[in-house]
C-alpha cells in the first residue's frame, strides 16, 4: 500500500513554486488579492509559468499507485498465519484484513484470507461473524479445502447452541472429504478425530435438550388443577390467562420441532439518538438539547449558551460528522465511511486504500464520494486536512452544492434568531475562515492545494458540464470553494480520538499502534454544530466519540446564560504554562486566549511579582 508520494512531497512542491513566484515577481501580485476566487484565478492564469507539468505528474501516477497487489496480499496473509500460530490474534486479524484489501476482488487469495479471518473470529468467540466470514470466503475458496470451512461453521453453530444445524454442517463436511481426492492421510485422520469429538458434543447437547424438554413436559403434567397451576406461576404478576396460554404454547412447541434455520446475524437495535439528549432535541437545532440556544454577538460570533441550569454529566449535543477522514495508518482498522471498528472487512473493488465495516457503508461510500477519490486517493491521502475539505465538497449532492454556494451570506443576529441551525452543507459554508489572519505564504500554499484538488475533481465525472470553457469556469469556482473549505477545516475540524476501553475485545488493532498508548487520535471530522462552541483551557464539557456520534456531556453543572465551552488545544491540566497554551492556540486559531484559566494564571503571576516572589 505504499504511495509514490510522501507527506512532504506536496509541501516541497508548494514551497518550490512559491520560490519561483518570488523570482518571477508574481508574489507581490498574489499578496494584494482579496478573495479566494481571485487567488484561484491567479493560479489558473499562471499555471504554465509556475507549475509546468506538476499537476500532470500527480494525476498521471494513478496506474502505479494502487491498486490490488496479489504478492503483497499473500505476504500479509503469511504474516497473519505466523501471528495466529503464536496466538497473537489481534495482529493476525489486522494482517488478514490488509490481505483482503490488497487482494484482487473475488479471487482465491481474498477467499483464503476471509477463511483465515474466520478462524481468528472463532478463537475470539465471535461466532456469528466467523460464519459471515466463511460465507464471504466460500465461493472462491479452493474446493479441496472447503471441508475446513464447513467444519468451522459446524463448530460455530455448536457454540451457538444450535445442534441441528451443526449436525447438518458436519454431514456436509464428511461428504466433502469423501469426494476430495489426494488429501494427506494423516491430516485426514486427525481431522476425522476432531469431527468425531464434535459429533459427540452435539450428541450430548441434543441429549441435554431432550432431558430439559422431558422435564418441562413432566412439570406441566404435574399440575392437577387450576389452583395448582396458579400457585406454580413464575412471577407474582403472572395472570391465569398467561399461564394457560404458556401451557398451550409449550404443548405446541413440543409436538413439532423442525430443523433450525441458519443462525441470523446479531440483532441491531436502532436507537433514536435524539431521545438521549437532556430534555429531548431542540426544535431549531436538532442535534442539541432543548437546554441550549445558539446566540450571536460581534465579539464572539455565533456561540452556544445554556437557556436553563444544566446538571453535570448531561448529554447536551449529539452530532454525526458531516464529513470525516481516517488517518492513513488506520485504514485497515476502522471503517472509512462511519469510523466504526472493523470486524469483517468489505472492500473497494478497485483500490486497496479503504475498508468498510458493512455492506451498507460499502455501498453508500462507493455510490457517493469514493468514486471521486478512488483513482487518486494515493495523492489525496498526502494532503492532510485538505483531503477533508475535498470530501466535504464531494459528499454533497450537486443540487445542494450549487444552491448553497449561490445563497450563502454572512450570518447576522436576526438570522440566528429566526432560522434553524442544522448539521448540513449550508451551515458548513458559513463557518469562519480567519483568512485575514493567515500569512500570504500559507494562502499561496492553500491556493495551490485547492487548485490541485480541482484538477482531481476535473478528472472525474463530478463536473456535469461538457463544454470546455464552462468546465474551466466551473472548475475555478469549485477550486475557490475548496480553498475556503481548507481554511475552514484548519479552524473548525475536530480531532477524533479513541481509548482502548472503547475497543471491541482484541480484534481492533492497528499494525503501527503503540500498545502502551491509552488514547489515540485516529480521524478528523467536521461537526457543523459542535464547531460553534468557543474555546476555554478549562472547558465545561467533555467530548466522546461513540457509534458514529460526537457526544458532548457537561463536565460540571452549568448555570442559565453560561456559554458552552470546548477546548481547542491542550487543556490547562495537561499544559500548565499559560504562555505555551496561548502560543499553540494563536498559531492555528489566531486568537489570544482570555479564558478563565488563562486570566486567573496571569493574575496569579502578577500577584506573585507584586509580593516579590520569584
Amino acid at each position: 500500500m505504499e504511495s509514490p508520494f510522501s507527506d512532504m512531497d506536496w509541501l516541497d512542491t508548494a514551497s518550490n513554486t512559491l520560490d519561483l513566484a518570488i523570482q518571477k515577481g508574481l508574489y507581490t501580485e498574489f499578496s494584494h488579492l482579496k478573495s479566494d476566487l481571485d487567488r484561484i484565478r491567479f493560479i489558473h492564469n499562471h499555471r504554465s509559468s509556475l507549475l509546468s507539468n506538476t499537476f500532470e505528474r500527480y494525476l498521471s501516477s494513478t496506474s502505479s499507485s494502487l491498486t490490488k497487489n496479489a504478492t503483497t496480499a499473500i505476504n500479509f496473509r503469511k504474516k497473519g498465519n505466523d501471528y495466529f500460530v503464536n496466538k497473537n490474534l489481534s495482529r493476525a486479524a489486522w494482517c488478514y484484513r490488509a490481505s483482503i484489501a490488497l487482494s484482487i476482488i473475488n479471487s482465491q487469495d481474498m477467499a483464503l484470507s476471509y477463511g483465515n479471518l474466520s478462524a481468528v473470529l472463532f478463537e475470539l468467540n465471535h461466532y456469528h461473524e466467523s460464519i459471515r466470514a466463511i460465507q464471504l470466503a466460500n465461493d472462491f475458496y479452493p474446493n479441496e479445502l472447503k471441508f475446513k470451512l464447513v467444519f468451522r461453521r459446524a463448530a460455530c453453530y455448536h457454540k451457538l447452541n444450535d445442534p441441528e444445524r451443526s449436525a447438518y454442517e458436519l454431514k456436509i463436511c464428511r461428504d466433502l472429504i469423501k469426494k476430495t481426492a489426494g488429501l494427506d492421510r494423516k491430516k485426514i485422520d486427525s481431522f476425522c478425530k476432531e469431527m468425531d469429538q464434535l459429533s459427540g458434543q452435539i450428541a450430548l447437547l441434543n441429549k441435554r435438550k431432550e432431558e430439559e424438554q422431558h422435564q418441562e413436559q413432566e412439570h406441566t403434567k404435574s399440575y392437577k388443577n387450576l389452583d395448582d397451576l396458579i400457585q406454580h406461576s413464575q412471577t407474582p404478576t403472572e395472570t391465569l390467562a398467561t399461564c394457560l396460554l404458556k401451557s398451550t404454547e409449550e404443548k405446541l412447541d413440543n409436538e413439532f420441532c423442525p430443523p433450525s434455520p441458519p443462525s441470523p446475524p446479531r440483532s441491531v437495535f436502532l436507537i433514536n439518538e435524539s431521545n438521549l439528549l437532556l430534555h429531548g432535541p431542540n426544535e431549531h437545532v436538532p442535534c442539541a438539547s432543548t437546554t441550549l440556544n445558539v446566540a450571536y454577538s460581534k465579539d464572539k460570533g455565533r456561540h452556544i449558551i445554556a437557556n436553563q441550569d444544566i446538571p453535570s454529566d448531561s448529554l447536551i449535543l449529539n452530532e454525526r460528522p458531516y464529513a470525516c477522514l481516517l488517518l492513513p495508518k488506520f485504514a485497515y482498522t476502522y471503517c472509512d465511511h462511519c469510523l466504526t471498528s472493523i470486524v469483517i472487512p468489505y472492500v473497494c473493488p478497485q483500490c486497496s486504500h479503504v475498508l468498510f465495516c458493512s455492506e451498507h457503508c460499502q455501498q453508500r461510500a462507493l455510490a457517493s464520494y469514493h468514486q471521486y477519490e478512488c483513482k487518486h486517493i494515493h495523492v489525496l491521502k498526502t494532503l492532510g486536512i485538505a483531503f477533508l475539505a475535498y470530501r466535504t465538497l464531494t459528499i454533497t449532492d450537486h443540487e445542494t452544492l450549487w444552491t448553497t454556494i449561490t445563497q450563502t451570506t454572512i450570518p447576522n443576529e436576526n438570522e440566528i434568531k429566526t432560522n434553524s441551525y442544522k448539521s448540513d452543507y449550508f451551515s458548513i459554508q458559513k463557518l469562519i475562515t480567519h483568512t485575514e489572519q493567515m500569512s500570504i505564504d500559507d494562502l499561496f500554499h492553500y491556493s495551490l492545494t485547492a487548485y490541485l484538488l480541482s484538477e482531481i475533481i476535473k478528472s472525474t465525472n463530478f463536473l456535469q458540464c461538457n463544454q470546455i470553457k464552462k468546465r474551466d469556469t466551473e472548475q475555478i469556482l469549485l477550486a475557490s470553494i475548496l480553498l475556503k473549505h481548507i481554511q475552514q477545516m484548519i479552524c473548525n475540524a475536530q480531532t477524533i480520538s479513541i481509548t482502548k476501553t472503547n475497543q471491541i475485545d482484541e480484534i481492533i488493532f492497528d499494525n503501527e499502534d503503540d500498545q502502551d498508548e491509552i488514547t489515540k487520535r485516529f480521524a478528523s471530522a467536521i461537526f457543523p454544530t459542535c464547531a460553534l462552541m468557543n474555546h476555554s483551557c478549562v472547558p465545561n464539557i467533555r467530548c466522546v466519540f461513540d457509534q458514529g456520534y460526537l457526544r458532548v456531556y457537561t463536565a460540571r453543572s452549568i448555570r442559565q446564560g453560561e456559554e458552552i465551552l470546548n477546548c481547542y488545544g491542550p487543556q490547562k491540566t495537561l499544559m500548565p504554562s499559560t504562555e505555551q497554551r496561548q502560543n499553540v492556540l494563536f498559531e492555528q486559531y489566531f486568537f489570544k486566549c482570555q479564558c478563565e484559566g488563562c486570566i486567573d494564571m496571569i493574575k496569579s503571576q502578577g500577584d506573585k511579582m507584586t509580593n516579590g516572589e520569584n
